[in-house]
């Protein structure tokens, strides 16, 4: 019987400059914007970490909510090698919001074994309104023609590249986290006729918000992660589309993780704190 595939997850979705330790082939024309990495701090079990990053679309990020490139990265070293979430849950600063409404919505069920192409045809920009609920649920247009991150399944960042992207769900509460795996040889790039890779991962997040009286605002909790297969353990994405999401500066921005782990401790982990760009 086949051992069950392990995962740490996110999303939601970052923006950001920076060194991420999954690298696209010298020959790719574009990439999508790279979170930086982060490094989980090494315990009797499996390791998380989170990182993050706001960037306005128009800098420098001021006092009033304005559009942002929002994203999260999000990373976990398993020990023993058969542990693996079952959770994560991302706290974003509560400095941001997010407004999916008048976006059209895409389920997970829409996905099923797509790949790349067939997925930003069936919900993204390329979608045609056929069949007439078809529409644009791609929550990273901002971004141009390009995916929304990029992952990579196990072992602990050294297996291949998995292309990633983000829709809205069902509705507005919910997001639709799609990763197609492996990358062909020109990376993720040219989504629109990307039709590499051989399996394709699917989770829905729910955002919820987090009391008046927390530092956090909006949270992601992405639940059945252990299905994954195949298992990533690295994964970082970048949403941006409009005034769906907005922030304010107020330093610092904060980000927190918990990944709930099945034969190790739950790991809530704080990303480094950023200053408003």
């Amino acid at each position: 019987m086949r051992t069950r595939r392990r995962i740490a997850l996110l999303l939601c979705s970052a923006a950001a400059l920076g060194v991420g330790l999954i690298a696209f082939p010298a020959s790719s024309a574009a990439a999508p914007p790279v979170v930086p990495t982060c490094n989980p701090v090494a315990s009797t079990g499996s390791d998380s970490c989170v990182s993050g990053k706001v960037t306005a679309v128009s800098p420098p990020l001021g006092t009033a909510l304005e559009p942002i490139k929002l994203g999260t990265r999000v990373r976990s070293v398993f020990s023993p090698s058969t542990d693996e979430t079952t959770k994560v849950v991302v706290k974003y600063d509560d400095a941001g919001t997010i407004n999916l409404a008048g976006i059209p919505s895409c389920p997970s069920s829409e996905l099923v074994n797509k790949n790349v192409s067939q997925a930003w045809e069936q919900c993204g920009p390329g979608a045609d309104g056929s069949p007439a609920s078809e529409g644009n649920a791609y929550l990273s247009t901002g971004l141009g023609n390009n995916v929304s991150g990029i992952a990579s399944t196990i072992p602990n960042g050294g297996g291949a590249v998995a292309c990633v992207m983000i829709f809205k769900g069902a509705d507005n509460t919910h997001i639709t986290l799609f990763a197609r795996a492996p990358a062909n040889t020109s990376g993720c790039d040219n989504p629109a006729t990307n039709t590499g890779g051989t399996t394709t991962v699917l989770f829905t997040g729910t955002l919820t918000q987090q009391p008046a009286s927390s530092p956090y605002g909006w949270t992601l909790t992405v639940p059945n992660t252990q299905t994954a297969d195949p298992a990533l353990d690295d994964y970082y994405a970048t949403t941006s589309r409009g005034s769906a999401f907005r922030a304010k500066c107020e330093n610092p921005l904060k980000i927190q993780a918990t990944f709930t782990y099945t034969s190790t401790p739950t790991d809530t982990v704080n990303g480094t704190n950023q200053t408003c760009p």
